[in-house]
């Protein structure tokens, strides 16, 4: 779009047989496939049994799934469970877990022994929060 961008106009400048040879491949992939499907559908399996190597080579997708799956699936499924078994249950199943285990029983019974049901104990705990928000705040909140 820009004026130092002369793609387009160098398009225009390619040979013709660059211009047709998309036109002329699709015509014998037309013609092959008439030949193979509609004239003689056995030439298909002749061709098979006679270049084995090849029609497996095309038929594997040129092992690009089992290469795919050696270089990326199996390494990523191994640290997946290498991170699933130490990770998750070496590390978080066994110490946050274990000290949450250890910590909430702690701080529970700590807050039934505050809860006595009278309204002055819950009002002198709300005093107290306020007084201790308000010291912090003077030593060190605001501007500096």
């Amino acid at each position: 779009m820009g004026p130092e961008n002369h793609v387009i106009h160098a398009a225009h400048e390619a040979p013709t047989w660059v211009k047709l040879s998309p036109f002329i491949a699709m015509l014998i992939g037309l013609f092959v496939a008439w030949l193979f499907y509609i004239r003689n559908p056995e030439l298909p399996k002749r061709l098979a049994a006679q270049q084995r190597p090849l029609y497996l080579f095309l038929l594997n997708k040129w092992y690009f799934d089992e290469l795919y799956d050696w270089v990326f699936v199996r390494p990523a499924r191994w640290l997946g469970g290498f991170l699933w078994k130490r990770g998750d249950g070496a590390v978080i199943d066994g110490s946050i877990n274990g000290v949450a285990l250890g910590i909430i029983p702690f701080f529970t019974r700590l807050a039934g022994r505050a809860q006595s049901g009278y309204l002055f104990h819950y009002a002198f705990a709300m005093v107290l929060g306020i007084v201790a928000l308000v010291t912090w705040m003077t030593l060190f909140g605001g501007a500096k």
